[in-house]
């Protein structure tokens, strides 16, 4: 990407705020639904193999939006394509608590994915083309909000939790939150075209196939932590749902902490030390909280499992796309896939062999990342 520097940049600040706030809101919208799921499964009188399915729902709204988003982009713009994506976003959680079973659960979360993958697209084409007008790098800057976003919702639910608040109340303010923000935000963002535009999709040499290979399974364990820690601490801890939000907070403030660490600890150590040194210790965390079984010794090893693997995405995104809008797109259609086929199959793990067997298999398919990450030459640059 060429720069062509700016000095009157003072008149972005707005801009750049409200980019940042759209950002925060997509966080803000999975870590709200991540932090009430046993009370969302109790509701809708879901087993660990329903829940399963019902969250392959929300892998295929998102994989599916993935080439309609680019065709809206080409079409519409990046503004108006994020902001009813954003809209749909922000009023996503009503038809969630409104599920009586896991079928008019799964319907509801193909919504959910199908608009956060939609929206996600889009936000990141209003942030290339920010960066492109600015002239100078802003995005790492953006995305954090992201983690931000994922914090706040997380912390929110824990206490939405603790004071015993409906799921009803929680989403209902939370979805009133968002629609604010999403008004707002846009009106101080421009409606210009993004230069981001779609291409031709072909299959990947074995260079950037291996970064798709980190990102599918990367994509299969963030999702698995996402969906089930807070089972994990109220099924498998026996801490009531009461705590069990406190689980996703603790794996989402080790995560935010990192991603703030990892330009630094990048600019002394490459991207491939930096992703195997974080999945072994993400494993080593997961041991950490299955044999603990203690709340503090568990919760310390979930804090572990968040930290070793907040630099994959972050990383593999940046290499790829450094080589090409192809490259990238490849990597975040097997992200998508990742997500997708994973939460079913745990479901019927954890049906089978419990919350440990479960984390166990995470913990396999974290070392299969390790070793992806070895093979990756890309990686070294």
């Amino acid at each position: 990407m060429s720069y062509n520097p700016r000095t009157d940049t003072k008149e972005f600040s707005s801009e750049f705020i409200a980019i940042c706030a759209v950002f925060f809101l997509i966080g803000f919208n999975f870590s709200t639904w991540a932090s009430r799921i046993p009370a969302i499964r109790d509701s809708a009188l879901l087993i660990p193999a329903t829940l399963g399915y019902a969250l392959l729902a929300r892998g295929i709204g998102s994989v599916t939006m993935i080439p309609v988003t680019g065709w809206l982009i080409n079409k519409h713009g990046a503004h108006k394509t994020a902001y009813y994506f954003g809209c749909v976003v922000s009023l996503s959680l009503v038809p969630i608590f409104l599920s009586p079973n896991w079928i008019a659960l799964a319907i509801s979360l193909i919504i959910l994915g199908g608009a956060g993958g939609g929206f996600n697209l889009a936000i990141n084409a209003l942030g290339a083309n920010f960066e492109t007008r600015m002239g100078i790098s802003r995005m790492s800057t953006i995305h954090s909000w992201f983690g931000v976003g994922n914090l706040g919702g997380a912390l929110i639910g824990a206490a939405a939790t603790a004071l015993l608040l409906s799921v009803q109340f929680h989403f209902l303010v939370a979805s009133l939150l968002m629609f604010t923000i999403i008004v707002i935000s846009f009106r101080f963002i421009p409606d210009e075209r993004s230069t981001l535009r779609s291409s031709k999709l072909s299959w990947p040499d074995s260079s950037i196939l291996w970064l798709a290979l980190i990102i599918f399974l990367a994509a299969c364990t963030e999702a698995s932590i996402m969906n089930w820690i807070a089972l994990f601490y109220s099924d498998y801890l026996e801490t009531g749902e009461k705590i069990a939000a406190i689980g996703y907070t603790i794996y989402a403030t080790a995560l935010l902490m990192m991603r703030f660490l990892g330009d630094r600890l990048r600019s002394s150590i490459s991207a491939q030390q930096l992703i195997i040194m974080g999945t072994l210790i993400a494993v080593f965390g997961i041991v950490v909280a299955v044999i603990g079984q203690d709340f503090y010794i568990s919760s310390l090893g979930v804090f572990l499992i968040g930290a070793g693997v907040a630099l994959t995405f972050p990383f593999v995104f940046s290499v790829a796309g450094k080589i090409s809008a192809n490259a990238l797109a490849i990597v975040m259609i097997f992200g998508g896939i990742g997500e997708l086929i994973s939460q079913p199959i745990l479901g019927v793990v954890i049906q089978k062999f419990g919350l440990d067997g479960g984390f166990y298999s995470i913990a396999c398919i974290i070392l299969l990342t390790t070793l992806c990450a070895w093979k990756a030459k890309l990686l070294h640059r």
